[in-house]
């Protein structure tokens, strides 16, 4: 662990507690797509420096960065400065308060510091290859429970398990199509080039595009966040390809596991995220539970 990074994670939670949680995700990525494709170009050291320094470093990883603005946002509710503490796409420098940003600050440490001691220990391979998370979606999700607990809130805030009629038929749909596309061009572009020109990039490229599609969301427009389908898609594909070395179980597994993680956000909404309380991220849920059975099925 690098004091340096331990350091910088605290101006990581307070900088995206200043622009805002969702902002912040956005240049997270931003930060993901050009270094994945300057990894894919061929430049390994570049391309490791923006995606491990930047994109999911101290600067932008969504475990300080993210986590950080969540909690800046749902201390500024509780102090009696905002109306929802759940409101992650505002910037919380207009507050004026400056512990607002030194809230941030702090759980941008403890993001961190979860993940250096807790799962890089525990889920990243170290115990079996067959037991591993996404160390930033199991840490903003742990971290926004945190949160809730210290500055209050009802942790069940919804009336129902599951959305209903066109809004569940919408994720299902979206699920499956999405993950078809990821899965698609994953195998049309192995027709053509030799698998080691993706770098082992490919999830990072399709995770970065889908965060950078929330400007949308940000700007007011109805986006339908699948950063959590497309993840999983991909590692799927990749995963279950390596594994079988057979591209059509890939797709097919690709789309189920894909879609499994769209209905898994849609419950954690409406159970525990359809407050204003606080944000607890249904797509870091999601990506960390599939990704635990990716990683179980397929073992990378």
């Amino acid at each position: 662990m690098s004091i340096f990074n331990l350091i910088a994670a605290f101006g990581g939670g307070a900088f995206a507690a200043s622009i805002g949680a969702l902002p912040a995700f956005i240049m997270t990525g931003v930060f993901a797509v050009v270094g994945a494709a300057v990894s894919m170009a061929g430049a390994a050291d570049a391309g490791n420096i923006l995606v491990n320094y930047f994109a999911f470093g101290s600067f932008f990883g969504p475990h300080i960065a993210f986590a950080g603005g969540v909690a800046a946002a749902a201390y500024a509710k509780k102090k009696g400065i905002s109306d929802n503490g759940a409101d992650i796409a505002t910037s919380c420098a207009g507050h004026n308060a400056p512990d607002v940003l030194i809230v941030g600050g702090i759980f941008g440490v403890i993001g961190f510091l979860f993940k250096e001691f807790v799962v890089m220990n525990l889920f990243a391979g170290t115990i079996s290859p067959r037991l591993v998370t996404d160390a930033p979606g199991i840490t903003v999700f742990l971290s926004a429970i945190l949160v809730r607990l210290v500055f209050g809130g009802k942790l069940r805030t919804g009336d129902k398990t599951i959305s209903q009629g066109g809004a569940l038929g919408n994720t299902i749909v979206i699920g499956i199509c999405y993950s078809l596309l990821v899965a698609g061009v994953y195998f049309a572009g192995l027709e053509v080039v030799p698998i080691e020109t993706f770098a082992g990039s490919y999830h990072v490229l399709i995770f970065g595009m889908a965060a950078i599609g929330l400007v949308f969301a940000e700007i007011g427009q109805p986006f339908f966040g699948c950063h959590h389908i497309v993840i999983i898609a991909a590692e799927t594909a990749v995963q279950c390809y390596n594994n079988t070395g057979n591209a059509w179980m890939a797709v097919i597994m690709a789309i189920v596991f894909g879609t499994i993680s769209a209905i898994i956000c849609d419950v954690e909404t409406n159970l525990i995220n359809s407050g204003s309380d606080s944000h607890i991220d249904g797509p870091a849920c999601a990506i960390f539970i599939m990704t635990f059975v990716v990683n179980a099925c397929f073992p990378a």
